[in-house]
């Protein structure tokens, strides 16, 4: 009897044991599961998990040291298939620049047509280039024009003119100035209608750009933005105007102060196109590169 309710007392602490291991090997299975539905291979996920399952219950039959050595096994294997699942998830969470649309990157319209010209009522000669864009030259520059890569100071000044309509006509309407703004010209986080308008410029000169809504504020993250909440403010209930009064043009008033070389820049911004000899070694340097970084 004595031994019989010592057995009965023991019992449950090892019903509880099992228990325990059950339930930890059904949550590492289902946590498994649940990254590869992530990933998308939650069948395959499913039956390594009743795999690791069965054989943790098959080794309960075994000796200790080949049981051991199996638990040891089946881990390391599970853990392999974890750190998979959790990679392939990040690639696909997080994919690399180079294959994702960048926000606030645009591209800058370029054209070999000379712009055509005309004289207004006033006898201001108004430029128009093949995108659509319109300058006035107010001073002629005397310096070099920049280059695709190449720093540029300006100094400017920022308006939005809304469409003039039967019942109200609409003056300027300045949101941004800056006495000496500095961009890379041509890395796309500009207005395009404003890095196209610069890239004719020359030092010294002095330009008013009429930019059209489509080279404008085209999407988050292009600049020139004003600095302070309340201009900015301005600027999005102007945008907002443009597309209620279904027209409109921002107006820069720009000034070119200074270019600069950036010393860091490896050719990418080149306004000149590639060669097919150029083409074909950047192509096969890019090849050599990547096998150096795969080790092959």
């Amino acid at each position: 009897a004595a031994i019989n309710s010592g057995r009965q007392s023991r019992l449950p602490v090892k019903i509880q044991g099992v228990r325990r291991k059950m339930r930890s090997l059904f949550l590492t299975g289902g946590a498994c599961s649940a990254v590869a539905v992530v990933v998308g291979f939650a069948p395959s996920a499913q039956r390594a998990a009743i795999g690791d399952r069965r054989t943790s219950l098959s080794m309960s039959s075994q000796p200790a040291a080949q049981s051991s050595i199996n638990r040891r096994d089946a881990m390391a294997h599970t853990l392999r298939g974890t750190a998979f699942a959790v990679a392939s998830s990040s690639a696909l969470i997080s994919p690399s620049p180079a294959l994702a649309d960048i926000e606030g990157v645009v591209t800058i319209p370029q054209s070999t047509k000379p712009p055509t010209s005309t004289a207004s009522e006033d006898g201001v000669r108004v430029f128009k280039t093949n995108s659509g864009l319109q300058y006035i030259e107010l001073r002629e520059g005397s310096g070099e024009s920049p280059k695709y890569g190449n720093f540029v100071t300006i100094a400017y000044r920022a308006y939005v003119k809304l469409p003039d309509t039967s019942e109200k006509k609409f003056d300027l309407d300045e949101f941004d100035s800056d006495k000496a703004y500095l961009i890379k010209h041509g890395n796309g986080r500009t207005i395009p209608g404003l890095d196209e308008g610069l890239h004719t410029m020359k030092v010294g000169g002095k330009r008013r750009i009429i930019i059209p809504p489509k080279l404008g504020y085209v999407t988050n993250g292009l600049g020139p933005l004003p600095v302070g909440p309340y201009g900015r403010f301005k600027l999005y209930r102007l945008l907002e105007k443009m597309v209620e009064y279904r027209g409109g043009n921002v107006v820069v008033d720009v000034e070119m102060k200074s270019i600069m070389e950036d010393e860091a820049d490896q050719g990418y911004y080149e306004d000149d196109s590639l060669s097919p000899e150029d083409f074909n070694t950047l192509r096969q340097n890019l090849q050599t590169s990547q096998q150096g970084a795969m080790g092959g």
